[in-house]
């Protein structure tokens, strides 16, 4: 049994705020401010989802994305060793698509007397809220700091993940797509398929010309993709759109028992940067 006592920590890019966790109390949150031009909003907590998307949907501008107040983080970690907490394992958003994961280091040893293991996630959303949530469950099954890290680290490196944009405007405006060249030329014409890459960055891999040949197109993307694995764990995410997530779970839900999949909407610092009209699905590799 560890006599260490862990915490583990992310940001609110992780899509906790939709997902069920109470049974975890080892689960912490910092949260991260969206701005409309001047006006900053801290997600989840001074705009809903609701108001959000509503808003991006009917409003010319196009929101950005700030990490989270470096000030809080550590004043959550001073509060985590006067609970008694040994150690933070702090799972941020990926490194490829925010600066969260470098300037972490420059306050994980500011407070003495607990240790702080920051994690390259290479993930957000509900990925990162899938490992979270595992941290968390190993925690409670008292392993060791370093079988936790260890356990992150093949999470983080075994899954995969594919989604679909309406409008790459999002992406483009914030700098989030890595490979943008080769999309922008045709932008209106195209559904473009996105994915993750090994150091958890957004590119771009496919354009095809419909909704419907997109969606199905991931769908047998992750069929073929986990067809020979002995466990999977798979997981959907939506933005704000009712019609086109209804329409994408009736197909899903033809191949796979989406109820055993971990489903939530984008949190708002993601639909900052994707748009309302976005569906994904994708997978954890947890024994080969």
């Amino acid at each position: 049994m560890s006599k260490e006592k862990i915490a583990i920590v992310t940001d609110s890019s992780s899509s906790l705020d939709y997902i069920k966790h109470e049974e975890f109390d080892n689960i912490f949150m910092v949260r991260m401010p969206i701005y409309f031009g001047d006006e900053e909003y801290i997600d989840g907590k001074t705009i809903t989802a609701e108001e959000f998307y509503t808003r991006i949907n009917s409003d010319s501008i196009i929101p950005t994305t700030s990490q989270p107040s470096l000030g809080e983080t550590l004043e959550l970690y001073e509060s985590l060793k006067a609970e008694g907490y040994t150690d933070i394992i702090h799972l941020p958003i990926s490194k490829g698509i925010s600066g969260v994961y470098q300037s972490l280091y420059s306050i994980s040893d500011l407070v003495e007397g607990i240790n702080v293991h920051i994690v390259d996630t290479r993930a957000t959303s509900v990925i990162l809220a899938f490992i979270v949530l595992e941290c968390a469950r190993k925690v409670k099954e008292n392993h060791t700091v370093a079988e936790v890290l260890a356990y992150s680290e093949y999470l983080s490196s075994h899954y995969n993940a594919y989604f679909m944009v309406d409008d790459l405007k999002y992406l483009i405006k914030n700098g989030r797509l890595s490979n943008a060249a080769g999309f922008i030329g045709s932008v209106l014409k195209i559904k473009p398929i996105l994915t993750f890459n090994e150091v958890g960055e957004i590119i771009g891999i496919e354009k095809i010309r419909t909704t419907k040949k997109a969606m199905n197109h991931i769908v047998n993307k992750v069929l073929t993709e986990t067809k020979n694995y002995r466990k999977v764990k798979y997981f959907m995410a939506y933005g704000f759109e009712a019609e086109l997530k209804n329409d994408f779970d009736n197909l899903v839900k033809d191949y796979l028992d989406i109820k055993q999949a971990l489903r939530s909407i984008f949190p708002t610092v993601i639909g900052a940067h994707v748009g309302s009209a976005v569906i994904a699905l994708g997978y954890f590799i947890l024994e080969e």
